[in-house]
């Protein structure tokens, strides 16, 4: 049917055209043709705004490490679009796509599905395949009509709510809340991450109709950091049952002792029910090699040094303002940002805190329909002196390299797909 992976690729993007789609019909669909491997699997669900990737890596890594065999899937990808679905760290094999597209292609050309629902519907077909003893499963929109939402979990988890994606969740952090809480499933166990109390109540709400549980990490579990660098941080741990110390995650940002919160919590809940066992050991080596296992990377990673060069995938007004705090760590003179946004980001209100940092924006824009127009970004800009519009990210990078001397630091930031385009120049 296809000639090669990319021939399969190229078809599968094409499915973009049809835009996102928050119903559940073509899923139900497309899994019923397949014989409905979902329903063999055991999952952890996780939606969020923010966070959901992080926590479901950090789960993803740990339970390797303890010898279950694990399938992940997350969205988006960097580079390679094999990166989404994985079992214990190794990506889907091109192989399998190929076929896979092959035999529900007849079936797309009939009902037209979403890119995300023919890949959440290859991800969780190819879990059931391998017969993976775990899936730890990121919604992509939303989490009520998201297509990750015909999974029956053992455990549900929401990381965060914040205002993004409005033309289909809402403009409201009350709005957005419920779809996220659509997620919760009839006596399944909830745990959730850093909400406010209009959504933490919301969700309890939905909690007590489901019969659920509801258990907050921040109440739950206890981190007390030893030592932060700008690559990484050692903390000990109590959650529940659970008590570690000196463990290491390598990872910036002060974020992520929450993320790591919802994750413990995550992982105390399914030890105590016995499902999985836990150790210190296995538990150390899982949080240092989450990139391996989990292909997470790219969330304020330092790729370079003098200069320093940072790619970070925020792309929301709550993932800058998280900017701030992470530079702390770092040392440096001049500041230089290199950003790009999708069109129906609030652009606003982060550049509004970009500006904060009194470096240099460089707005640009990546290969990608939904891109911002650079000039547009400018014209968002209170200081024009700071701010100069770059059509190509080639040509924005190369900017800020003119600019920079080796005590600075380059920042990209705003978008996946800033990211993903910036890479591809860099590597080159």
């Amino acid at each position: 049917m296809f000639k090669n992976y990319k021939d399969c690729t190229d078809y599968l993007f094409s499915l973009e055209r049809a835009g996102i789609k928050y119903s559940l019909n073509n899923i139900r669909i497309l899994l019923s043709s397949l014989g409905n491997p979902h329903k063999e699997l055991q999952c952890i669900h996780i939606a969020g705004t923010n966070g959901k990737g992080s926590v479901a890596s950090i789960i993803n890594s740990v339970l390797i490490e303890h010898g279950y065999l694990i399938g992940l899937y997350t969205s988006p990808h960097i580079i390679d679009f094999r990166e989404r679905i994985r079992v214990n760290g190794s990506m889907i094999p091109k192989d399998f796509v190929i076929h896979f597209m092959s035999v529900i292609k007849p079936l797309c050309e009939k009902i037209k599905p979403s890119f995300f629902e023919a890949s959440t519907t290859m991800a969780l077909s190819y879990f059931s395949d391998t017969g993976v003893d775990f899936a730890v499963i990121e919604a992509g929109l939303g989490g009520r009509l998201d297509s990750t939402n015909e999974v029956k979990p053992l455990i549900s988890v929401i990381t965060g709510v914040s205002i993004d994606h409005t033309e289909y969740l809402g403009n409201r952090v009350a709005c957005i809340a419920k779809e996220k809480a659509g997620i919760i499933k009839k006596r399944i166990p909830v745990v959730t991450g850093n909400l406010c109390p209009v959504s933490l109540g919301i969700v309890k709400d939905f909690c007590v109709k489901k019969n659920s549980v509801c258990t907050d990490s921040r109440k739950e579990c206890k981190i007390t950091v030893i030592k932060r660098t700008g690559d990484n941080f050692v903390f000990d741990l109590k959650c529940g049952k659970l008590a570690f110390k000196k463990l290491c995650l390598p990872l910036a940002g002060e974020f992520q002792s929450q993320n790591l919160k919802t994750s413990f919590t995550v992982l105390n809940n399914l030890f105590s029910r016995g499902f999985i066992e836990l150790n210190r050991k296995s538990t150390a080596a899982g949080l240092l090699k989450i990139a391996i296992n989990s292909g997470f990377r790219y969330r304020f990673q330092v790729i370079k040094r003098n200069p320093q060069v940072i790619v970070d995938v925020s792309h929301n007004i709550q993932g800058i303002k998280n900017i701030k705090n992470n530079l702390e760590y770092f040392e440096y003179r001049n500041l230089f940002v290199i950003f790009a946004m999708m069109s129906d980001k609030n652009h606003s209100a982060c550049i509004s805190e970009l500006e904060k940092l009194n470096g240099l924006l460089i707005f640009t824009k990546p290969s990608y329909k939904r891109a911002e127009e650079p000039l547009n970004l400018l014209r968002l800009a209170k200081n024009k002196a700071r701010a100069i519009a770059v059509d190509k990210i080639k040509n924005a990078y190369s900017l800020a390299n003119i600019l920079a001397s080796k005590n600075d630091l380059i920042l990209v930031t705003g978008s996946f797909f800033l990211v993903s385009d910036f890479l591809k120049i860099y590597k080159r």
